[in-house]
């Protein structure tokens, strides 16, 4: 007992001052500049506390008698004490309240908000709970573990963190050190970063105190938008220059510590790299990677509501499947949207209309709806040119007096003289403007209120500038999803002007933004992979797909062409809806470890995926090559424990991507390889390394 309570308040700062045996009672002391304070702990229920308690007061110390407790129960009490909690989470319930509030309060005075739990998947399988509860209910495990849950702009990623952070001050079992990061114009270092958050939150605490909660598990780290901290970089070496932030992560992630993400899909969690680095540590720490994918419809709409949509020419399926307009068409008055289902092709400019006519009532500005889109794409283009999503509100102030002078002239001109404000009184409520100011009040940043918002009026630029060229995916990929629910005509010309863009990005992304712009994969593929794909009612095959191979993706109702595809593979994907497959190949097509419908393609390459049993040398041979794999040649140690299985299965010189896949399943089958928590790995079985030394001829 005397040992547990010793190392626990020595956590917290204080040192043993003296130890009452016969009276049964340890005094602890902490000096905090001006004071000196003593804590008087009995040892058992029977202690007399009365003389420790003369003996520090005469000593000038301001004494404190505790109740006797476990060794457990006082950690808690002083972690309750030191962390300030209900400071704390009446704090966070407040920045919770504003943040829900402010979603739908644009739509209407009344309307309430509610968490959709959007479809996910949890390590490439499907969720079952919530994005957040799935979180959540992994807390109480007994080892470090890392959430990174991803999402394409502007569904869900933000309003996740704070469902986790909702959940969490709920049950108060857990603290959260909450952040909404945002790339400013200066580049941190994730470390100072999330020292800074530290000490921001914890401003009266020693950050190794609170480090020590993190480990302990108590203080739960959250910290969302991670992608805003990576550079715009699309090369092979993303991975070395990012490595070195993860393995800062890495360091945090020990004890009983988790630690949340948030991040779109980046190139730096995609590839063997990502994969192997993870695998790498999974001794170490438990990666949970959670997927959100594109919101029910049903889950959003009330039934009236949906039907006015569905008897519509609206494309519900594709282009209004975003929590953006989804929240618009679920909240606005019931005369707004039957307004609104009337035109249904003109929902985004009646959106914004809609919004910017409410700012008008809500600050009393007198500024037409064209003026305030004027302003707000500048600032769009200030951010896209210097490379930033949120900045301070003084700068957004001084940003707009200097670059829209004639506006802010127009808009005060129709003030009456007696109560015309200056222009900085004007500036000043554009930077409150409702589609501005989401960002943490306490940062006092000031960003769009959401992606598709940014992604808005980032379009706007892109097609008032036909020189444009940016490759930075925090603005190409919200201008992207802003025209899901555009004309085909719009969508073509947004592309257009982004296509000299796209040669820049990951050929994942650059399959991704054209497939949703144009409805087809119009340009080669060749010696590359992409991964995570989640394509729906998309040609594929308007251009040649040759040597190409896609991991982890889901395609539905996607149409095929296999005349125009050649040693194509599939791995671990994942086939629904109506599906189509056309014409043949005169090349390979592979299909490994699939899921869902995918007879409508097995049948039509059957012809040319029909092997003859190999050899049995020639088994060996490639059960040998995926070995080597973790133990290549040259090298006199074993390198890699785990293995991606698309890493293994890339087509290599003689050997076919099935042939390989084979190789891993009878590997698998005899033993000397282990499927860990994650499907799309591979391990070692090290308990059968004399075996695979053998194979590999490393005795």
């Amino acid at each position: 007992m005397k040992r547990e309570l010793e190392e626990i308040y020595k956590r917290y700062g204080f040192e043993i001052a003296k130890i009452y045996d016969a009276e049964g009672v340890i005094v602890f002391t902490l000096k905090t500049g001006y004071f000196d304070n003593a804590d008087i702990v009995p040892l058992c229920e029977n202690a007399q506390t009365e003389t420790a308690f003369k003996d520090f007061s005469s000593a000038g110390f301001a004494c404190t008698i505790r109740k006797y407790l476990t060794a457990k129960q006082t950690e808690y009490e002083l972690f309750q004490g030191f962390f300030s909690v209900s400071t704390i989470i009446d704090r966070l319930q407040r920045d919770y309240t504003n943040f829900t509030s402010g979603i739908v309060r644009p739509f209407s005075d009344d309307a309430i908000y509610t968490y959709i739990n959007a479809p996910y998947s949890v390590n490439g399988k499907k969720g079952d709970l919530s994005p957040a509860e799935e979180v959540v209910s992994r807390l109480s495990t007994n080892k470090p573990m890392l959430f990174l849950i991803e999402a394409a702009a502007g569904f869900g990623k933000t309003c996740t963190a704070y469902e986790i952070v909702h959940l969490l001050i709920r049950n108060a079992e857990y603290l959260p050190l909450f952040s909404e990061l945002s790339r400013n114009r200066k580049a941190p270092i994730f470390r100072y970063v999330l020292l800074d958050e530290i000490d921001r939150k914890f401003p009266t605490l020693s950050s190794r105190l609170v480090q020590s909660e993190m480990v302990n598990g108590r203080v739960v780290t959250i910290l969302d938008g991670f992608d805003e901290l990576l550079r715009k970089t699309d090369d092979t070496e993303e991975f070395d220059k990012h490595e070195p932030m993860l393995e800062t992560i890495g360091q945090f992630l020990t004890g009983n510590a988790k630690i949340v993400l948030t991040t779109r899909r980046t190139i730096l969690f995609e590839g063997d790299a990502f994969h192997s680095w993870a695998a790498n540590n999974a001794d170490n720490f438990q990666l949970v990677r959670i997927r959100i994918g594109e919101p029910t419809i049903s889950d959003w709409l009330p039934e009236d509501r949906l039907q006015a949509i569905n008897a519509t020419a609206l494309n519900i399926q594709s282009g209004l499947s975003n929590p953006v307009l989804l929240s618009y068409l679920r909240c606005i008055p019931k005369e707004k949207f039957d307004t609104v289902v009337q035109s249904p092709q003109d929902l985004v400019e009646k959106y914004f209309d809609f919004l910017l006519e409410r700012e008008q009532i809500r600050q009393d500005l007198k500024m037409s709806v064209g003026t305030q889109k004027s302003i707000l794409t500048m600032i769009a283009s200030d951010m896209v040119s210097l490379g930033y999503t949120s900045e301070q509100r003084d700068y957004i102030v001084e940003l707009v007096q200097r670059s829209c002078l004639p506006e802010l002239e127009a808009s005060l001109a129709l003030y009456p003289a007696a109560d015309r404000p200056d222009r900085e009184f004007l500036a000043n409520k554009i930077a409150s403007h409702a589609l501005l100011d989401r960002s943490n009040k306490d940062e006092r940043k000031i960003g769009f209120i959401n992606e598709f918002v940014l992604g808005y009026f980032v379009s706007t630029n892109i097609l008032h500038d036909p020189d444009w060229l940016n490759d930075d995916l925090r603005f190409l990929e919200p201008a992207v999803m802003s025209y899901g629910p555009r004309t085909n005509d719009d969508k073509a010309e947004l592309l257009d002007r982004i296509r000299d863009s796209l040669e820049f990005t990951s050929i994942s992304y650059r399959i991704d933004f054209t497939a949703k712009l144009s409805g087809r994969v119009d340009f080669l593929l060749s010696s590359d992979e992409a991964e995570g794909l989640d394509l729906d009612n998309i040609n594929l095959g308007s251009a040649p797909i040759t040597d190409f191979q896609f991991n982890d993706c889901t395609f539905r109702n996607c149409q095929f062409l296999l005349a125009s595809m050649e040693n194509v593979t599939f791995l671990n994907c994942k086939f629904y809806g109506a599906n189509n497959a056309i014409g043949t190949s005169d090349g390979k097509i592979y299909l490994l470890g699939d899921s869902g419908d995918t007879a409508f393609l097995r049948d039509a390459i059957q012809a040319s995926t029909i092997n003859l049993d190999e050899p049995e040398e020639y088994s060996q041979l490639l059960e040998r090559h995926v070995l080597e794999k973790f133990w290549p040649i040259g090298r006199e140690k074993l390198i890699h424990k785990h293995r991606p299985i698309s890493g293994i299965c890339t087509a290599s010189g003689d050997y076919k991507p099935n042939e390989m896949y084979e190789a891993i399943i009878r590997l698998k089958k005899n033993g000397l390889l282990l499927q860990p928590n994650h499907a799309s790995f591979v391990e070692l079985n090290f308990d059968r390394l004399p075996d695979i030394r053998r194979i590999l001829g490393r005795l």
